[in-house]
């Protein structure tokens, strides 16, 4: 009797192991919880194959069995603190990032008059919207765009080196203790509705080329702001009229859509083993 109690005992104690699955996501909150549940599904599994050892009773390999299981339970409890530790670092990176823009946006309105600049809906992009940036059908921006964009190189210029790589990097944890890192900056031409798709796609590029242009010709360092793989971090990219911040049924809000973005595209590490490195990186260590 006592055998096939502990025969049964045996089986739901596996049943109950193997609903675990290392592939599945393990919240961080419930990894104490299920250590407990595997260190307790160890002392049973010890008590039994104790017990079998002294009766003899053919039952060792339902307790291999067992012992497998909690052997995918020990890997699945490795999962979550893998998970955490990138979970954690990109959270931060994203805070990180988020905190920057709102810097920046406060520091371009303190410095710069009249510019009309919000940081986008996701915490990624700085939107200088409007405010006749770029007249209808034109690549290159007004003369008061063109003064306003070449303070926004110099303000760039100042924040830029504790984020980035090469020989302007000034990294310190006390400006980026998140350790985050721009892989891009892209510099987005965007256009209003007016004109053929090809046309704005064509027209957004050159807008986005001409203010990346300006922006060297104030500030030429721009360009020794690196990422990871020796690349500069500013770039280019055209969007013709398909992100639309306002509606472009009224002058002002074709003005507004007819603007530049400055995207932060930081580095997302693929594995866990990338944090160290980009830590390093940053600190400037071999």
């Amino acid at each position: 009797m006592t055998i096939s109690f502990l025969f049964i005992l045996m089986i739901l104690l596996a049943f109950f192991a193997s609903q675990f699955n290392v592939s599945d996501t393990v919240p961080r909150p419930l990894y104490d919880s299920l250590k407990e549940e595997k260190d307790s599904l160890q002392r049973d599994i010890d008590a039994i194959a104790e017990i079998v050892e002294a009766d003899g009773r053919p039952v060792v390999t339902a307790t291999q069995e067992m012992k497998d299981e909690l052997e995918r339970l020990r890997e699945l409890l490795n999962t979550p603190e893998k998970a955490n530790k990138m979970e954690v670092y990109n959270s931060a990176v994203a805070d990180a990032r988020k905190k920057l823009l709102t810097s920046l946006k406060s520091e371009i309105n303190s410095r710069i008059p009249g510019v009309n600049v919000e940081v986008s809906a996701n915490y990624d992009a700085l939107q200088f919207a409007g405010d006749g940036l770029f007249d209808s059908g034109k690549e290159v921006p007004t003369a008061v765009g063109t003064v306003r964009m070449r303070q926004i190189a110099e303000v760039l210029d100042q924040n830029l080196g504790c984020y980035s790589l090469g020989s302007r990097r000034a990294f310190t944890e006390d400006c980026n203790p998140a350790f985050a890192l721009i892989d891009s900056l892209q510099v987005e031409g965007h256009t209003d509705s007016v004109g053929t798709e090809v046309l704005n796609m064509d027209l957004s590029a050159k807008r986005a080329a001409s203010i990346y242009a300006l922006m060297i010709q104030q500030k030429p360092d721009l360009v020794l702001y690196e990422n990871r793989d020796e690349q500069p971090v500013l770039s280019v990219a055209g969007f013709g009229k398909g992100r639309p911040i306002q509606q472009n049924e009224t002058e002002s809000g074709r003005d507004a859509n007819r603007r530049i973005d400055l995207r932060f595209i930081m580095v997302v590490p693929s594995k866990e083993a990338d944090i160290a490195e980009i830590r390093r990186a940053l600190s400037g260590e071999p």
